[in-house]
């Protein structure tokens, strides 16, 4: 070509056509290579392309709502650190005094709105999730038939109106439009159908039904009661950080303004996304940087691969160069294969994503709220082809350029063996692969590791109950029709003494809040002792029948329980505060008596320390004794503390009869699941309208609670072990090209009378010192990211010696295995032989 002359586009690709047809017959020769590469890479690129749709569900693709980056969720936070739900009175008042919000929606937790729903059949659970009228619009979102609630609907009288989620739709009218108009009874009040949600809404996610939220102040509650959810639409033109200081300017007023209830609280407000996201976004980071690592393992092996591949081809290219082509046209065609090779594993990683997706999806439903679904859709395929591209450059430049830099003479005299020389960059570039593969395997077991560690330390965690023999389910009183304490102390009494006297029922009890499912805290204040109401460590409280600490073992360390006369005494004081004309009157009431109370030993240390607690006062609303103390339970989540508690008799709360409350079942012998119809029978014998749901073991509540970690550590887990057996594969395979290069060299050592062992000795020393550097690489990578990953483990420290050694000694017995066959077949060949080997 003369020179200055450029290529033209269409010569150009008429070049690439001929490369690609031409990489694509080298490749057909040689099938076995091919086979493993494409496969190495599918596995690596499969499982990114997995990973990035969960990204780009969750992190990346916009929220599915109305103009989403200016909807924030609202909550208040007190003197402990963290978020709190709001008071009724403080939401109204920052709805109507604030000057950044379009609007603002409040809506109660989904938990504490379990309704009996009767819509033809059997009474069944729901969970019901009550909003204000414009809760819908201010998201954006709009029904898949009928339509949302209208402007006073919640107020005070309005209609009793509901609308479905679309799973529950499915599952109890079967999807038909006929739906709207028809009435479903919650906890026996009728409620009309008027809308249906989209398939992918799931905000808050565990609704099955939404019903308008009575929007009266004395429904929402006073200040110092934290109860309700919020979210708001932020002004155009006016920043997250404007939007924070107008509430919290407004919580400062009210700081001054109500300072027995409004101490230390001010506002919080959070973008919609990180709201429901939280702290999941750091472990999906955490997994998409492990799947990183197990493709560029992956891409160190095929490097590997070619570079072994290239010894065989000197004297193709050879011939080639001396036919007149130039290196870089030589590069450009070894790129071809490379790239081919990598769309083609790219094209099988699609199939294993698409499978990989449909797990995740599943396995993934209950742990990461967000209403974007995971799927493999047009930006996780993008993401795909730009990854298949980069990964041929990637493992594909440097073998080629290494290839391309032959001798032509050398080449051509070459018979194109294993056995051909290769040259110091190429000795030197095979061992930085082989050390990079192992740098990144320890780096990816060191994470899994301490991840299985934490696992480990949750599961053997003691939460404070025996919960092999205990049954739970959930049951919820409608308030039509138990309107006093008296009818659903009543319910409850009579419910206790048919389980306890069912057969295989060792003993039975009733509580408001079951260990780790979270709970209800507030202040307490102690006579004598220097703490305002509103501050001071916060402290769980629940309300429990007799026998509660009996049905679940929970220990009792000093004192006593609960006893009969203890309820009737509570029950006494709610009656009678409940009759009172004012709330001035309920508190007057309340003041002239003492309760009993039990504590648990977090709350004896906190309050009384080096002090005999038992017999103690503390305030809360009205004042309690201490009458006994109890062991420590976890109440909230395994990975959290233990926060101080105290129990009050179950009358303390039958004052709203409404529940919903939990029954705990201990069996006496017979597996606990086989109780589930025993607790059924029970209930509706007493009331054939009340649904009992959540029915669950204990042991399948703590697995619940751990299955954020559970998942973290098996899909990490799985990479791992992934990248090991890429690791293993690799090493094995650069031992088996290194060993074919010194045949000959072997052969004169045996000939000359070395023994065995010196050989394997020899030969293994060489690769060590390459797996010796990339332990200690792996293991300073390792440290750098288990301090990302500090959130994430408990019980174990971040640098914890047990798992590095442990992980750097699996890795270095997996390449010692790896390096053991090519020299054991080596130390077979017949010197005779090895010496004729060219």
């Amino acid at each position: 070509m003369p020179q200055g002359h450029r290529e033209s586009p269409s010569t150009w690709i008429s070049d690439l056509a001929r490369d690609i047809r031409y990489a694509g017959r080298v490749l057909r020769k040689s099938p076995g290579f091919a086979c493993i590469a494409i496969l190495t890479l599918a596995l690596g690129i499969g499982a990114n392309t997995a990973i990035f749709s969960v990204v780009n569900a969750t992190l990346l693709k916009p929220l599915p709502f109305r103009n989403p980056e200016k909807i924030a969720a609202l909550w208040q936070t007190e003197s402990a650190p963290g978020s709190y739900p709001l008071t009724g009175e403080d939401y109204l008042d920052w709805k109507a005094q604030n000057t950044t919000f379009d609007a603002m929606s409040v809506y109660s937790w989904p938990a504490s709105a379990s309704a009996s729903v009767t819509a033809g059949a059997p009474p069944e659970g729901a969970t019901v999730v009550q909003t204000e009228a414009n809760f819908f619009s201010l998201l954006g979102v709009n029904p898949l038939i009928g339509r949302t609630f209208a402007t006073g609907e919640d107020q005070n009288g309005g209609s009793k109106v509901a609308i479905l989620s679309y799973p529950f739709w499915k599952s109890q009218f079967a999807g038909s439009n006929t739906v709207l108009s028809k009435s479903v009874s919650l906890n026996g009040e009728p409620y009309t159908v008027i809308g249906v949600m989209p398939a992918w809404y799931r905000t808050p996610g565990d609704a099955e039904i939404w019903i308008p939220l009575n929007m009266a102040k004395e429904h929402l509650g006073t200040r110092g009661t934290h109860q309700w959810k919020a979210i708001g639409r932020i002004k155009q033109g006016v920043t997250l950080g404007q939007a924070r200081a107008d509430l919290r300017t407004l919580s400062e007023a009210y700081e001054k303004q109500f300072p027995e209830h409004n101490r230390n609280v001010t506002a919080i407000v959070t973008p919609m996304r990180e709201d429901l996201i939280g702290d999941f976004s750091t472990q999906i980071l955490v997994l998409f940087a492990a799947v990183g690592l197990v493709l560029l393992i992956a891409c160190a092996n095929v490097a590997n691969l070619l570079l072994a591949r290239s010894t065989s081809r000197q004297r193709e290219i050879g011939v080639r160069s001396a036919l007149g082509a130039g290196r870089g046209r030589l590069v450009r065609q070894l790129l071809t294969e490379s790239v081919l090779l990598a769309l083609a594993g790219g094209a099988l990683g699609i199939a294993f994503a698409f499978a990989g997706v449909a797990t995740l999806r599943v396995q993934l439903a209950d742990t990461i709220p967000n209403p974007n679904p995971i799927v493999v859709d047009w930006w996780p395929l993008l993401f795909t082809f730009l990854i298949c591209i980069t990964v041929g450059v990637l493992f594909g430049l440097a073998p080629a350029v290494q290839t391309s830099s032959v001798n032509c003479g050398q080449a051509l005299k070459s018979k194109g063996t294993v056995g051909a020389s290769t040259t110091r960059g190429g000795h030197w570039l095979r061992d930085f692969l082989v050390g990079s593969e192992i740098a990144l395997s320890l780096a990816l077991l060191a994470g899994a590791g301490l991840l299985l560690r934490t696992f480990t330390h949750l599961r053997s965690t003691d939460i404070g109950v025996r919960s092999d023999p205990v049954l739970t389910a959930t049951v919820r009183l409608p308030e039509k029709q138990y309107t006093t304490l008296d009818q659903g102390a009543l319910f409850y009494d009579r419910l206790i003494d048919k389980l306890q006297n069912s057969p295989g029922v060792k003993s039975a009890a009733i509580t408001t809040e079951l260990p780790l499912l979270g709970g209800s805290n507030g202040y307490i204040k102690i006579p004598g002792q220097q703490m305002e109401s509103e501050s001071g460590p916060l402290v769980e409280f629940s309300s429990i029948s007799d026998g509660y600490f009996r049905t679940l073992e929970i220990p009792l360390l000093q004192g006593r329980e609960f006893n009969r006369a203890d309820f009737e005494i509570t029950a006494k004081v709610i009656r009678e505060a409940m009759d009172a004309k004012t709330s001035d009157d309920a508190k007057a009431i309340a003041k002239k008596y003492v309760l009993p109370a039990v504590i648990n030993q977090t709350m004896a240390n906190t309050f009384w320390p080096q002090q005999n607690a038992e017999g103690k006062i503390f305030e809360s609303w009205v004042q309690f004794r201490v009458v006994g103390i109890v062991g420590d339970v976890k109440q909230m989540r395994l990975r959290e503390r233990v926060m101080p508690q105290w129990y009050a008799m179950l009358s303390w709360n039958l004052g709203v009869p409404s529940g919903p409350y939990s029954i705990a079942v201990q069996s006496s012998g017979a597996p606990p699941q086989t109780m589930g119809n025993t607790i059924v029978s029970a209930v509706q014998s007493l009331d054939p309208g009340l649904a009992v749901f959540r029915v669950r073991t204990m042991p399948k509540i703590v697995a619940e609670s751990m299955q954020d970690t559970s998942y973290e550590a098996v899909l990490l887990g799985a990479m791992a072990v992934l990248a090991l057996v890429l690791a293993s594969v690799g090493t094995y395979g650069v031992m088996s090209y290194v060993v074919g290069q010194r045949t000959n060299e072997i052969g004169i050592r045996m000939a000359l009378g070395a023994r065995p062992g010196e050989i394997m000795g020899m030969v293994t020393r060489e690769m060590f010192s390459v797996v010796g550097i990339g332990i200690v690489v792996g293991l300073v990578g390792a440290l750098a990211g288990a301090r990302v990953m500090k959130d994430l483990l408990v019980g174990v420290a971040p640098f914890d010696p047990m798992t590095y050694v442990g992980v750097s000694l699996l890795l270095a017995l997996v390449a010692l295995a790896a390096c053991y066959v090519p020299v054991r077949r080596a130390m077979r060949v017949d010197p005779v032989r090895a010496l004729r080997y060219e």
